[in-house]
């Protein structure tokens, strides 16, 4: 049976992006079938190359975030090196770049000058701050935009420092979202024939993931805080540790299942209680309640208290360390690993496409590239015969 296109074959990306935000972006479209070539520097080479943890000298990030992408090098300081993206502009849709504010520009590739090139392009640009506003040439990383955002300021146990979250889930959606607006801007193309810029930043994204936290602040002026793993409008909605010392998370979170965990804990007069029995109460005596909670559930061992939660239908689970989760067999049912065939480690698992299709079959089809794997292959479509790549090699403009 003849497996149906993906939805982006044809669409060519040219992805100067590195680090995390701009290359899962490319790596995104790359799943959908899009034919994304990894741009890299000749002397300085996708940090994420050098991160920890490494299997016989391949990065863990690099081959996750590059995934499905062939691979090039390119002195984008040198003439030649401009002279070469703009010929693989003219011929592809995208463009992802992540430099800070002005770095395109002064190589000769900003968004006005690729846009003539090539009046059907998408230029997609990522940045900490976006590229307008008093704040657009700062630098920022995942964590300081943590800090910057807010976010960090109720991430953490109440009274206690700010904390970093443990993923970094700012640089992974703003590759998510840049990649939602690539494809709208795809779509926008084939109604209007032009392409257009797509401005995606940290901040924006952040913004948008403080979510009912913005607006509640917005609409009341309540500044929100820390709350530990509890949520500011539910309770009991949080870890727990066990007597064994062994956490879980009770979800409690409508008065439904409030009026199913009381009971289930041995606690029934709790159910009624005028101080408990609605969320909103729940909610304003939840030092009270909890430190109740905590004590019960601190002479039970987890996996009994997780059976008697289950059958009461109360939702709950083990807090999971990473490869617990990735061991399990929902994770693989799900299809959430991928098998490739890697030039240096032969057979290796990467962590697949978040989302299914009825139609279309996307995931992990090619390893990341090892450093300017297919320069010749990319040079070569764009005319340059082996003794031109030759010359090129010799000047340091790609390697």
């Amino acid at each position: 049976m003849t497996q149906p296109a993906r939805s982006l074959e044809g669409i060519r990306v040219i992805d100067l992006s590195r680090v995390i935000a701009g290359p899962w972006c490319g790596a995104m479209l790359a799943d959908m079938g899009a034919d994304v070539i990894k741009v890299e520097g000749v002397a300085d080479a996708d940090e994420s190359r050098t991160w920890p943890p490494h299997k016989d000298g391949e990065s863990a990030a690099y081959l996750l975030f590059n995934r499905n992408k062939r691979g090039m090098t390119l002195d984008l300081k040198s003439a030649d090196g401009v002279e070469i993206v703009k010929k693989l502009v003219a011929g592809a849709d995208v463009v992802i770049e992540n430099f800070r504010t002005g770095t395109m520009e002064s190589f000769g590739l900003g968004w006005d000058v690729l846009s003539k090139i090539n009046p059907r392009l998408v230029y997609c640009s990522i940045s900490a701050f976006g590229r307008t506003g008093p704040r657009k040439d700062s630098a920022g990383y995942e964590a300081l935009m943590q800090a910057f955002s807010g976010i960090m300021s109720i991430t953490g146990e109440p009274g206690g420092a700010p904390v970093r979250a443990g993923v970094s889930f700012l640089d992974l959606s703003t590759g998510f979202i840049t990649a939602f607006g690539v494809v709208n801007a795809l779509l926008h193309r084939e109604r209007t024939g032009l392409g257009q810029r797509v401005d995606g930043s940290l901040l924006e994204t952040a913004v948008s993931l403080l979510a009912f936290h913005a607006e509640g602040y917005l609409l009341t002026g309540a500044i929100p805080k820390a709350l530990g793993s509890g949520h500011p409008s539910l309770s009991p909605y949080r870890n727990f540790r066990c007597g064994d010392g062994q956490w879980v998370f009770i979800a409690a979170a409508n008065d439904r299942f409030w009026g199913r965990l009381a009971p289930a804990l041995g606690l029934p007069e709790l159910a009624n209680d005028p101080r408990f029995a609605r969320n909103v109460d729940r909610v304003k005596h939840r030092g009270e309640l909890e430190a109740i909670l905590e004590k019960t559930i601190a002479g039970q061992s987890r996996e009994p208290l997780l059976k008697a939660l289950d059958e009461a239908g109360v939702p709950a689970t083990p807090v999971n360390t990473v490869n617990q989760v990735m061991e399990d067999p929902q994770t693989s049912a799900r299809g959430m690993i991928d098998r490739v065939q890697h030039p240096v480690l032969g057979d290796i698992p990467v962590v697949s496409t978040p989302v299914k299709f009825s139609n279309m079959k996307v995931g992990v089809r090619m390893p990341a590239p090892v450093k300017g794997q297919h320069t010749d292959e990319v040079l070569g479509s764009l005319g340059y015969s082996a003794d031109a790549i030759a010359g090129l090699r010799a000047r340091k403009v790609v390697s």
